[in-house]
């Protein structure tokens, strides 16, 4: 699951004065007329030829930092628009007049940061008087600009979804909201949503993000490699941030949510309950297992998070926990000891007794139940995570090239791999077995992360490590 800090507030009436270099004598292109354009200073999308409006005002925004953090960036703008299909330029207004007008060519960029299959996008490469580039659909847009690395993006917004711990698929998948989109605006609505106590977001086209880094797994903090812009939003129901922190479910029930935008007023989420939750017996959310023990990383101290998935009504947890030769260790739930299991591994018992360590190593930990909690079984199997894909040094999607397992030190767990890597996609995964993968960021990877690409062939040293809660990884 993401996890998420506080972030600027999205308006989208606000527009900064952004700095831009000097124009010639002869300009502006467009005589404003007498009265001149009537917005604020600052850059807009206009249609080629004619004068921006208010509703197509880029305003300064945060993108993202090492470990879900929000950072400033110079020169980064970016809003929510509805556009007509057409040639635009971006243009720059200082006192009502156009000062400069932008543009350039257009390429199409797809990659696998959806999990619906919305992974096209497109980036213009951005210079004073350049062409006028194309807008192929009518719809609802999100432009960034980026004067560091003189991009604009441009990203058309085709669906909405929530997703989370307080949802029906927790964090695993969306549950869409249906779009109306008119140049009036657009709604993402659905009835009859299932929400629980827990988290959750509204994201766009099923992605977190929009990844532009140079070396698409170099710093998130190094401005010289690019920026990651954010497409989800996390605050409040009253006050949504773009990237902000995840929303607080305290109520279940079923709900009518809709996203909705206009440019006047920007986003609103809003939530209405409509009726009571289906009563459960078994909420895999209310689990959030984990192993702990003096033969963990962190001892008796903190937890070693297991991953939970649910397969034909089998609800099982996965994680890879590296064990001391010595001690002892125990599964439970949500940080506390009042649900924990131990005992027979078979026959799992609540407040059983302390497990032994079958030995020092990395072990493949599946904890499961078929009977919405009424008995547990747990396998514990050595061997931990491996490099899977044809650009990892096994060269294809059948054999796993295994990480080296180092050991833990100051709660930390890591694992090691030095081969030679080409530019095509590769996953990590634990015990030869696809439940559990990572991939994504290798700053902050996720379970079922789209794939990683590196930016040039060569050989690599993929170190992978585990804090008992996130998963990071460096490729040096």
């Amino acid at each position: 699951m993401k996890s998420l800090f506080k972030f600027s507030f999205l308006s989208l009436l606000i527009v900064y004065a952004i700095s831009i270099t000097s124009c010639k004598d002869d300009d502006p292109i467009i005589d404003p007329g007498a009265d001149g354009i009537n917005v604020s200073d600052g850059l807009y999308l206009a249609v080629a030829g004619q004068d921006p409006t208010a509703a197509t005002g880029l305003v300064s925004e945060v993108v993202e930092a090492e470990g879900f953090a929000a950072q400033e960036r110079t020169g980064f703008t970016g809003n929510y628009m509805y556009l007509a299909s057409g040639e635009y330029n971006l243009v720059n207004i200082v006192d009502k007049e156009i000062t400069a007008t932008f543009g350039g060519a257009s390429t199409d960029v797809t990659d696998e940061g959806s999990l619906c299959d919305q992974n096209t996008y497109s980036v213009v490469s951005i210079s004073e008087g350049g062409a006028a580039f194309n807008i192929a659909n009518d719809g609802l847009y999100k432009i960034t600009n980026d004067e560091l690395t003189e991009e604009l993006v441009i990203h058309q917004i085709a669906t909405a979804s929530i997703i989370g711990s307080a949802t029906e698929n927790g964090w695993g998948a969306d549950t869409p909201l249906t779009p109306t989109i008119t140049e009036t605006g657009a709604t993402f609505t659905a009835d009859d949503v299932i929400l629980r106590s827990g988290e959750w977001k509204v994201r766009f086209n099923c992605r977190w993000s929009i990844n532009r880094r140079i070396d698409p797994n170099g710093s998130l903090d190094d401005a010289a490699n690019g920026y990651q812009s954010f497409t989800n939003f996390g605050g409040t129901t009253n006050s949504l941030e773009t990237g902000g922190a995840n929303i607080q479910q305290d109520e279940d029930g079923l709900y009518t949510v809709t996203a909705a935008y206009n440019a006047q007023d920007g986003w609103s989420l809003t939530t209405t309950k409509t009726g009571e939750a289906p009563e459960v017996a078994f909420n895999p959310n209310d689990f959030n297992m984990a192993v702990i023990g003096d033969a963990t990383a962190s001892a008796w101290d903190s937890d070693q998070n297991l991953f939970h998935k649910e397969n034909n009504g089998v609800h099982s947890w996965y994680g890879v926990v590296y064990l001391a030769g010595t001690g002892f260790y125990k599964f439970r739930a949500n940080d506390l000891w009042d649900f924990n299991l131990g005992g027979d591994l078979s026959a799992l018992s609540q407040g059983g007794d302390d497990i032994p360590t079958p030995g020092e190593g990395a072990y493949y930990v599946v904890l499961s139940t078929a009977d919405e909690g009424d008995s547990w079984n747990a396998s514990v199997t050595p061997g931990g995570w491996a490099v899977i894909g044809e650009g990892g040094p096994g060269g294809d999607w059948e054999n796993d090239q295994a990480l080296t397992a180092d050991g833990f030190d100051m709660g930390i767990t890591t694992y090691s791999l030095t081969g030679d890597f080409t530019t095509a996609s590769w996953k990590l995964r634990a015990g030869n077995d696809w439940a559990l993968n990572l991939g994504g960021d290798l700053s902050f990877l996720t379970v079922d992360g789209a794939d990683i690409n590196l930016a040039a062939d060569g050989t690599y040293t993929v170190t992978l490590q585990f804090d008992g809660a996130v998963y990071t990884a460096t490729v040096q």
